[in-house]
C-alpha cells in the first residue's frame, strides 16, 4: 500500500530550495564566456546540493513511493562538492595554471568511481535502497558485493572532501598574499565569501563525522541529519548569489604577469606574513642594481608628476605600462629596492596624500570618507586600516590632532 502524500511547510521549503539551486546553476552557466568556464564548477556544487534537497523532499512527502526509480540516485553526488570547490578556487585564483580537460577529468575520476560503485546498490530492490536513505546505515544483510561497494564510498568521499578542502584553503591563503603584488585595492577580490563558505563546510564535515562515528545509533542523530536540507538550501543560496556577483579577478594583463612570474607555490612560505617579500625568486634575474635604481627614479618621478596612485583601479601591469617597463621588472624593483609589495607601495603614497588633504585648510570641510575616496581608496574600512598601519593612528585622530 502506497503511503499518503504528506506536504507540510518543511517539505515545501525543501522543494523550493532545491529548485532555487537549479535556477542559480543555470544562471551561472549562462553568464558571459569568460566567467562561464569558472562558474561551471559552482554549478556542479549547486546541482549536487539541489539534488540532495529534492531527494529529501521526495522522502519527506512520501512521493518517493510514486517515483521509486529515484530512490538513492543521489548516492555518489556529494563526491562532487569537494572536487568542484577546489577547481573553482584554483581557476579563479590561478588562471595561469594548467586547467585542461584532461587534468580536470583526472580529479573528477573520484566521482566517476563512486558512480560505478553505486550501481550494485541501484540494482537492489526499492525497500533495501530506501532503508539506506532513511537510516543512513549500510546493512550487513546485503550481499557482500553490494555491501562493500556501498560502504567503500564512505571513506572515499570523506578523505577526498578533506583533501580538497585543505587544498582550497591553501589556494585561498596564497591568493590573499599574491593579489597584494598586483592590485592596489583588494576588497572586492579577497574572496572572503569563499573563506566563510569553507569554514561552514568544515563545520558541516565535523558535524557529519561526529554523527557517523559516535551517534549513528541514536534516533535524534538521524533526525538532525534529516534537517541538513536546510543547510543545503542556505549554502546553495549563498553560493548562487555570491557566484553571480563575483567578478573575474585577473584580466588579460594581470594573467600575463602571472604566467611570467614565479608560481605561487614557489614564492609562498609558511613562515612569511603577507607583508614579507621572498627575494630569493629573483636570484636568476637579469635585472641589476643599477637597472633597479633607474626604474625606481623613473617611477618616483612619474608618481610625483602624474599622481597615478590616485587611480583606485591602478594595477601593477597598468603602472608598468605607464613607465614603459615590464611588470616583472617593476615587481622586482618594488620588492628589492623599496622592500615592499605593490599594494603597500601604492597605499603608502595614498596615505601620504591623505595626510596632505587633512592638513590643507581648503579641504577643511572634507570628512574622512571624502578624503579616502579622493586619495584613491575604495572604502572607508580599507582607508582606516591602511592609515592606522602606516601613521600609527586613525584618520580621525590624525585630523583632530592637526586641527588642534
Amino acid at each position: 500500500m502506497t503511503p499518503t502524500i504528506n506536504i507540510d511547510f518543511y517539505s515545501l521549503v525543501l522543494f523550493l530550495g532545491g529548485c532555487q539551486g537549479l535556477v542559480f546553476a543555470l544562471l551561472l552557466l549562462f553568464k558571459p564566456q569568460a566567467k562561464r568556464a569558472i562558474n561551471v564548477y559552482l554549478a556542479f556544487i549547486l546541482i549536487s546540493l539541489s539534488f540532495e534537497t529534492l531527494h529529501q523532499f521526495l522522502l519527506q512527502t512520501q512521493y518517493i513511493y510514486q517515483f521509486k526509480y529515484l530512490v538513492g540516485f543521489i548516492l555518489p553526488f556529494d563526491a562532487l562538492i569537494g572536487i568542484s570547490l577546489y577547481w573553482y578556487v584554483r581557476v579563479i585564483t590561478q588562471p595561469e595554471k594548467d586547467h585542461s580537460a584532461k587534468r580536470v577529468l583526472a580529479h573528477y575520476s573520484i566521482f566517476f568511481c563512486c558512480v560505478i560503485l553505486s550501481f550494485p546498490y541501484w540494482f537492489m530492490g526499492f525497500d533495501d535502497k530506501l532503508s539506506l536513505m532513511t537510516s543512513g546505515i549500510v546493512s550487513s544483510d546485503w550481499s557482500s558485493y553490494v555491501y562493500y561497494s556501498t560502504l567503500a564510498q564512505v571513506p572515499i568521499k570523506i578523505i577526498s572532501f578533506i583533501v580538497y578542502l585543505i587544498l582550497s584553503i591553501r589556494l585561498l591563503l596564497q591568493h590573499k598574499q599574491r593579489i597584494r603584488a598586483i592590485f592596489s585595492n583588494t576588497e572586492k577580490i579577497t574572496l572572503n565569501w569563499l573563506s566563510l563558505l569553507l569554514i561552514v563546510f568544515v563545520l558541516g564535515l565535523i558535524n557529519g563525522l561526529a554523527v557517523l562515528l559516535f551517534f549513528q545509533d541514536f534516533p535524534e542523530a538521524t533526525q538532525v541529519m534529516g534537517y541538513m536540507g536546510v543547510f543545503s538550501i542556505a549554502a546553495a543560496f549563498y553560493i548562487g548569489v555570491m557566484g553571480l556577483l563575483q567578478p573575474v579577478i585577473y584580466l588579460r594583463d594581470e594573467s600575463s604577469f602571472l604566467e611570467n612570474d614565479v608560481p605561487a607555490e614557489q614564492n609562498t612560505s609558511k613562515n612569511k606574513t603577507e607583508t614579507e617579500i621572498d627575494i630569493g625568486k629573483y636570484k636568476k634575474s637579469a635585472l641589476s642594481d643599477t637597472d633597479m635604481q633607474r626604474i625606481a627614479s623613473k617611477l618616483d618621478a612619474q608618481m610625483k608628476t602624474q599622481q597615478l596612485y590616485l587611480d583606485s583601479d591602478l594595477t601593477l601591469p597598468k603602472l608598468a605600462a605607464s613607465i614603459a617597463i615590464s611588470s616583472n621588472y617593476l615587481s622586482q624593483t618594488l620588492n628589492i629596492h623599496y622592500q615592499c609589495n605593490f599594494f603597500d607601495y601604492v597605499n603608502r603614497l595614498r596615505v601620504e596624500y591623505a595626510q596632505s588633504l587633512f592638513c590643507n585648510s581648503e579641504k577643511e570641510n572634507f570628512n574622512v570618507l571624502d578624503v579616502a575616496l579622493e586619495s584613491g581608496f575604495n572604502s572607508r574600512s580599507t582607508f582606516y586600516s591602511a592609515f592606522k598601519n602606516i601613521v600609527g593612528m586613525t584618520p580621525a585622530q590624525f585630523k583632530k590632532s592637526h586641527r588642534s
